[in-house]
């Protein structure tokens, strides 16, 4: 009988000391409140862990402190005492010097006589001529009376 106590206070001594070894949280950021993946957990004296998309975390193993490390955060470093199971990181303030965009006109190419001669050729009416799909260009028709009427008034003008 001692002998299955001795051996059940040693599997419970053990199950503790794994249980109090793991340490589990979420990481934020604290000015949109939501969760940040991929922030590296450097674990003291040695280890690393990463959180998931989730910004969950888990530690299996004894450690002094940790630090968490992101790209677009502050680093932050807790001890064993302060770490707790939510962990709120602040974004980097990024700032940037004044930027002043210049550039040159575009260049022509052709001359401003040539555009105009090319142009003249297109200057009339286009070529009448049947088109089954000019039957259903409505918005085409009211243009075109719309055209006549205004003929009509400056002519009478």
């Amino acid at each position: 009988m001692l002998a299955v106590r001795l051996l059940f206070s040693l599997v419970l001594m053990s199950v503790c000391v794994v249980m109090h070894a793991q340490i589990s949280g979420v990481v934020f950021d604290m000015e949109t409140r939501r969760q940040i993946s991929g922030v590296r957990i450097y674990i003291n004296p040695k280890g690393t862990a990463i959180t998931d998309t989730h910004g969950r975390f888990v530690i299996n193993q004894p450690c002094n402190g940790v630090t968490f490390s992101h790209v677009s955060y502050e680093s932050r470093a807790y001890s064993r005492k302060e770490l707790c199971d939510t962990i709120w990181l602040m974004p980097k303030l990024h700032r940037l010097d004044e930027v002043v965009v210049t550039a040159q006109g575009p260049k022509m190419c052709v001359s401003k006589e040539e555009v105009a001669k090319y142009a003249s050729q297109f200057s009339g009416k286009p070529p009448s001529g049947f088109s089954f799909l000019d039957l259903f260009n409505f918005r085409g028709h009211k243009l075109e009376k719309r055209h006549k009427r205004i003929a009509k008034i400056l002519k009478d003008y």
